[in-house]
């Protein structure tokens, strides 16, 4: 059975949304797949950051990025993420981004995927910020 968007949007929050402009276009008129990458990445680092209260931190891997299909001008694409596991310095979110078309109603998985970010300390090192990290409920 295939996983409807609504229901994997249940547990994840709307992180960030962008307007697609004809300026971040490929020369086949779809979203360029770099500028998404980009989109999901500042916006799960601030979601992330907000969640642990802590901003010192760097993305050490994008995992699993599956792009299942392409953005055009004038959609609205909307991040979803959720934090999925904590290590000692690092720490695990999913993200889902959609099209969303408001008149329609109609949703379209855009890119999936796990990125990690690891906190850093004063020294520039990772530090094991979560030894002591209690998270929010």
């Amino acid at each position: 059975m295939v996983e409807t968007i609504q229901n994997k949007l249940r547990d994840m929050e709307l992180v960030t949304q962008h307007l697609v402009q004809p300026d971040d276009l490929n020369y086949h008129n779809n979203l360029f797949g770099g500028k998404m990458l980009s989109w999901i990445d500042e916006g799960m680092a601030m979601y992330v950051m907000n969640k642990i209260r802590y901003t010192n931190i760097v993305t050490m891997s994008m995992d699993n990025v599956v792009f299942r299909s392409p953005a055009r001008a004038g959609d609205i694409i909307q991040i979803y993420g959720k934090i999925v596991k904590y290590g000692k310095s690092s720490i695990t979110s999913r993200t889902l981004a959609i099209t969303n078309h408001p008149q329609t109603g109609k949703m379209s998985a855009v890119i999936e995927s796990d990125i990690t970010y690891v906190c850093l300390g004063e020294n520039g090192k990772p530090t094991a910020y979560f030894r002591n990290f209690t998270p929010p409920t």
